[in-house]
C-alpha cells in the first residue's frame, strides 16, 4: 500500500466527503463569525457562544463544564486572548472539563486561521499517514499536530483549515467503516447494510 499524502488531491476528493457524515457545517460557520465580531468587539467570548463552540464540539462536555461558574470561564478566556501562541492552548486546557480536543475547538473558531482543531481523527489519520509519531491526543502534543497541519495548509494555501480538518475527519470516518451518510453508524448498522 502506498503511503498517502494530504495535498491537492487528498483535500480535494475528501473535504466534500464530511458533508456525508456530519451536518454541522451551518452551525460552524455562524460560530466563526460571531466568534470573532465578540472577540473584535468585547475583547471576550460570552457565555451562549462558549456554549455553542462546546455543543458543536461534543455535546457530552456540556454536562461537565460548570457553566455556572462561567465566571472562571470568562477570566481565562480573556486571559487566553492576551496570551502567547504556544500558552494559549495550555490556558484552556487547565479548566475543569476542557482537554486539549475543546480547547484547540475553541482557539480555532476564535483564530479559524492559525489554530487546527485537535481531535481524535484527525491525529489518527495523521499518524497513520506517517505525519506524526503518536496517535496521543494532549496539550503537550498540540503543538507538533499544529505545525504539521499549519504546514499542510501552507503547501496548499486555497484550502482552509477548516477545509484539511474536514478532509482528515471524514478520511478516518469513513476509511473506519462508517456509513456515508448523515446516521453516522457503521455501515453493518446503517441503511440496510
Amino acid at each position: 500500500m502506498s503511503k498517502i499524502i494530504v495535498d491537492d488531491n487528498f483535500i480535494r476528493k475528501w473535504h466534500p466527503e464530511y458533508d456525508k457524515i456530519e451536518d454541522d457545517e451551518k452551525e460552524y460557520q455562524e460560530i466563526v463569525k460571531i466568534a470573532r465580531k465578540e472577540k473584535l468587539e468585547k475583547e471576550a467570548i460570552s457565555k451562549i457562544t462558549f456554549g455553542r463552540m462546546l455543543r458543536w464540539k461534543t455535546p457530552r462536555v456540556m454536562g461537565i463544564v460548570k457553566f455556572d461558574e462561567f465566571e472562571i470561564y470568562d477570566r481565562e478566556l480573556r486571559k487566553c486572548l492576551d496570551a502567547s501562541e504556544n500558552a494559549k492552548l495550555i490556558i484552556l486546557d487547565k479548566l475543569y472539563g476542557i482537554g486539549a480536543p475543546v480547547a484547540s475547538t475553541i482557539l480555532h473558531f476564535i483564530y479559524p486561521n492559525e489554530f487546527p482543531i485537535m481531535d481524535i481523527r484527525t491525529v489518527e489519520a495523521l499518524h497513520e499517514f506517517g505525519y506524526i509519531e503518536s496517535k496521543i491526543v494532549s496539550p503537550k502534543r498540540y503543538v507538533t499536530f499544529r505545525s504539521i497541519v499549519l504546514n499542510i495548509h501552507k503547501q496548499y494555501l486555497r484550502w482552509s483549515l477548516r477545509e484539511i480538518d474536514r478532509a482528515l475527519f471524514a478520511y478516518h470516518k469513513i476509511s473506519r467503516g462508517y456509513c456515508s451518510c448523515r446516521h453516522r453508524n457503521k455501515i453493518k448498522k446503517c441503511c440496510g447494510a
